[in-house]
């Protein structure tokens, strides 16, 4: 079994986080990254969502004109 703890300890942006004096430049840097992060993962599953959207679609439209034959 996979050992969660080093999967964590592997992220680079939490290993690579440096504190500063300047609390609103920290928090932006903590934000923007990450924010970047997530519109791609969201990106990618509604990619995923329309392809097999289309892909279903696709294929009923195919069985009713098979059908239809």
């Amino acid at each position: 079994m996979e050992n969660k703890l080093e999967k964590i300890s592997q992220n680079s942006f939490m290993d690579n986080f440096v504190k500063t004096d300047d609390i609103l430049k920290d928090m932006c840097g903590i934000t923007e990254p990450l924010q970047k992060v997530a519109y791609r993962t969201v990106n990618t599953a509604l990619i995923q969502r329309n392809w097999l959207l289309g892909y279903r679609i696709a294929s009923e439209a195919f069985h009713i004109f098979i059908n239809l034959k």
